[in-house]
This record gives C-alpha cells, sequence and structure tokens, in this order.
C-alpha cells in the first residue's frame, strides 16, 4: 500500500492501493506495444495504466523478462522500457472489481481494481511525489492500523482490505475473483442522516433505495 501526500486533491494522506487515472500514454501505439495483453483492446489502457501507476507510485514493475525497470513516468516510462526490449505483462493482471464514486462526493471515479501475485522478496519504494510512503502490508494489519487511527484508510479500500484479509494467499485472492463478464459495477451512495454527517451505503443494505442517486 502507498500513502498519498496530504496535498492530493483526493484521498489526500490516506492509504491506498497504487493507482491513478488513466491518461493519453495509455490509449497510445506505444503502449499497445510494451504492455502485453492478449484480451480485448478496450481492456488494454486499463491494465496499461494499472502497471503503469504501479510501477510509477511504489517502483513495483510487472515485466517480462522480469526484473527491468525503466525511469520517467507516463509516456516518458513506455519509451524507457521499449528501449530496454522489455514488455509490461498485463496478463498478469487479474481484474477483480469496479466501483464508482458516490454522487456527492467532490470527485468522482470509475475505477478498477486488479490483483498481481509477485515474487517474495519484491522491493517497493514511494515516488515521493504522488505518495510518501510504500509498504508490503498483510491485509489484517493494515485493517488494525485503520481502526485505531494510525493510518487513514477510506471506504472502499476498507473494503477490499475485508475481502483480501478473508484470503489466506495470494492465490486465494486471485481465485475469489469472479469471471470478468460477471463483475458487477459497485455503486454506493451516500445517504445523510438528520443527526449530521453522511453514511456510504451498498446496494442491499437498508437506506440504498431511498439514497442519493
Amino acid at each position: 500500500m502507498v500513502r498519498r501526500v496530504r496535498s492530493a486533491a483526493f484521498m489526500g494522506d490516506a492509504h491506498v492501493f497504487p493507482g491513478g487515472a488513466l491518461e493519453e500514454a495509455d490509449y497510445s501505439p506505444l503502449a499497445a506495444q510494451v504492455v502485453r495483453w492478449g484480451g480485448g483492446d478496450e481492456e488494454l489502457p486499463w491494465r496499461a495504466a494499472a502497471l503503469r501507476e504501479l510501477a510509477e507510485e511504489a517502483g513495483v514493475f510487472i515485466t517480462d523478462p522480469p526484473g527491468v525497470r525503466a525511469a520517467g513516468t507516463g509516456e516518458g516510462l513506455y519509451k524507457g522500457l521499449s528501449a530496454s526490449g522489455a514488455v509490461l505483462d498485463a496478463g498478469q493482471l487479474t481484474y477483480f472489481s469496479n466501483w464508482v464514486t458516490p454522487r456527492g462526493a467532490p470527485r468522482r471515479f470509475d475505477a478498477r481494481f486488479y490483483a498481481v501475485v509477485v515474487p517474495a522478496g519484491t522491493e517497493a519504494g514511494a515516488d515521493r511525489t504522488e505518495v510518501t510512503e510504500a509498504c508490503w502490508v498483510e491485509p489484517a494489519e493494515a485493517l488494525r492500523r485503520a481502526d485505531r487511527g494510525a493510518w487513514k484508510v477510506e471506504f472502499p479500500t476498507r473494503k477490499h482490505l475485508e475481502a483480501l484479509a478473508r484470503c489466506s494467499s495470494g492465490e486465494e485472492v486471485l481465485a475469489a475473483a469472479p469471471p470478468p463478464s460477471e463483475i458487477v459495477r459497485v455503486e454506493p451512495r451516500l445517504s445523510f442522516p438528520a443527526e449530521g454527517g453522511f453514511r456510504v451505503l451498498l446496494p442491499g443494505e437498508a437506506g440504498y433505495e431511498e439514497a442519493l442517486r
């Protein structure tokens, strides 16, 4: 997990999974050359962005051959990988879930979460620009740190940590992911009780249908 800089416009100072927005470079012919993916074209930019952000923010490169790294961000990172003769292996990613930020939030995203198993001992390091810390942590420990106030963990991150904590290995995490054709968009809604504040509700919870659409 990584810790976002305090000045970030969204989830500032929160502990999150590495990630970010799709960029123009993720749709480019260069990305199609450098990111190996045998699935549909629509999915390629999402997987390219996931691998790029993982490399940029945490210094973790999922490459073939393994162990190749490149400097830079965005198109520059893709150019560095191209020069090295390596590719980012998007086939190693498992599409885990799709969450949409609720209406009423200050910024909204349509986010796809991917899971990947990496070799033991893989090092991670913060880029010191978008994130200030990067570490490997067991999901249950991350939840404990959030519960005692040591970490700021937002609702969608917490829900994914709770799901991950039910698995005892990376392989179990991948097995727990539904087939891509069966992934349902999770669209939380905000409820504003009379006593003040707000609650985040998930489909099926009491008050969801009446909450802000």
